[in-house]
């Protein structure tokens, strides 16, 4: 059922995303959908929003053009920096001062093998609590759970900030 989700450009059509911002509206839980229900159903919640609806609509509609390439980041960290099951030691990301590294009670691994890589995540919520921070609440498909994935929006680009329980994750990860 959920094999549609599971691959690059997944919110590619602009069609079904609300991209105009006239057309955005505000339901009775304060929520803003930018796709229809039976599109990709992706709302952004405006309960813990930083400002009041009038001033983000413009990006908003913004945000709507964009939901493809930021889904297609949080893809391709998940393929690229994988968690190992049952790993320990360190994570290694690159940074502007050298080496990021975290101690976690799992490590990371650089392509993890194919059967590894599907990611079970549908894009179900995303808040904007902090000017310039978007955090996405993904759903997933296989099992009950949920991950955040944040980004910054600065020099009129985004970037990836969090993953998860991975934090602090630098501009040039892709770059390692």
């Amino acid at each position: 059922m959920y094999e549609r989700y599971a691959s690059f450009n997944r919110y590619g059509d602009l069609s079904k995303l609300i991209t105009d911002q006239d057309l955005l509206q505000v339901t009775e839980d304060e929520s803003v959908y930018i796709s229809n229900e039976n599109d990709y159903d992706i709302a952004v919640d405006l309960e813990s929003c930083y400002a009041p609806f009038d001033e983000v609509k413009p990006f908003i509609a913004f945000l709507a053009t964009q939901i493809c390439e930021l889904d297609n980041i949080a893809q391709r960290f998940h393929r690229k920096k994988r968690v190992k099951n049952n790993g320990r030691g360190y994570v290694r990301l690159p940074s502007p001062t050298g080496t990021y590294q975290i101690d976690y009670s799992q490590s990371m691994e650089d392509n993890p093998a194919p059967q590894e890589v599907k990611f079970s995540f549908i894009l179900a919520f995303v808040y904007m609590e902090e000017k310039n921070r978007i955090s996405f609440d993904y759903w997933c498909t296989t099992r009950n759970s949920q991950l955040e994935v944040v980004f910054e929006y600065k020099e009129n680009k985004f970037f990836l900030r969090t993953y998860g329980a991975i934090d602090n994750i630098p501009d040039n990860w892709e770059e390692e």
